[in-house]
């Protein structure tokens, strides 16, 4: 019963812990960026949707690189 509940709960869960410490730190890094973008920012211009949003741009590719690996990585696992 041991060896079910590890295979089944414990085994995953410990799979899981490293994408999301990696997730958070992706959101931290991605709303770090964001925040020197505004606080650089002139007073004097305002910058319509599509800029604001392409501070996130690059700092997305990176997670979504890590999301692909991680999903990659799960398929090989036995």
């Amino acid at each position: 019963m041991s060896d079910i509940l590890r295979d089944a709960v414990v085994d995953p869960v410990r799979d899981a812990v490293p994408f999301l410490v990696i997730t958070v730190l992706w959101v931290i890094v991605m709303l770090v960026l964001y925040g020197l973008f505004l606080v650089t920012k002139p007073s004097d211009i305002t910058y319509d949707a599509w800029v604001h949003a392409t501070v996130f741009v690059v700092p997305a590719i990176g997670f979504l690189g890590q999301v692909l690996q991680q999903a990659l990585s799960g398929h090989h696992r036995t």
